[in-house]
């Protein structure tokens, strides 16, 4: 285990708690804004079906991705992509070291 240990770069023993440390401030900042983006959106009955023609599809459903709810959830799938990505990085690359120092 020494072995390993005296083997790793210092610039990686130097770098990796500084990753970690950003990697956690991005991640609660962009929960944060995931937070204030769900509230944002507008819940309504998208479910109702049109009394005459018994359509379920308005003008506005289907048109409905340049309005700002259509913004707002395209940019909600992006933060969560980011978030997926940050913490693929975070919980495996950052802590590959410290798995294999413990073994």
């Amino acid at each position: 285990m020494n072995l390993f240990l005296a083997t790793i770069p210092t610039w990686i023993s130097k770098s990796f708690p500084v990753l970690e440390r950003i990697c956690i401030i991005i991640l609660a900042i962009l929960a944060l804004v995931l937070i204030v983006l769900v509230f944002l959106q507008i819940t309504g009955s998208e479910e109702t079906n049109n009394v005459i023609t018994g359509n379920k599809d308005s003008y506005y459903s289907q048109n409905k991705s340049g309005s700002r709810e259509g913004r707002i959830t395209r940019l909600v799938w992006i933060i969560l992509g980011v978030i997926a990505v940050i913490c693929i990085i975070y919980f495996i690359l950052l802590k590959i070291p410290a798995w294999v120092a413990m073994s």
